[in-house]
């Protein structure tokens, strides 16, 4: 694909970022699990009304709690996904970001039960 006049081979950045860091990938993946769990934990206590994330609480507003908390999750995913497919280069930076955030939300929801 042409980014500003440079060529950048998004399947090719994606294996790469699979190959070379999946054990990023896999605490991704658990990090998300973990949120997602003590997200629905929280809310269920507490109410969606105190979900700090404004996209995660209207979509469990919306579409219900398990499915909104599960559906911006995979919004997240998805995110890293294409970032990764962009940049090769910050593919890491973007699995450590995401994974260490998605750490720090458990953490706190977990703190509230």
């Amino acid at each position: 694909m042409m980014i500003l006049d440079q060529q950048i081979p998004l399947r090719g950045n994606l294996k790469a970022s699979f190959k070379r860091y999946a054990v990023l990938w896999w605490l991704l993946v658990f990090s998300q699990l973990l949120d997602s769990y003590s997200t629905v934990l929280f809310m269920q206590l507490d109410g969606i009304s105190h979900e700090a994330n404004f996209i995660i609480r209207w979509l469990a507003n919306n579409l219900g709690l398990v499915t909104g908390v599960v559906l911006g999750k995979s919004f997240q995913f998805v995110v890293a996904v294409v970032f990764s497919a962009l940049s090769l280069k910050y593919s890491r930076a973007i699995l450590i970001l995401l994974t260490g955030l998605n750490g720090l939300a458990a953490i706190h929801n977990f703190s509230y039960l």
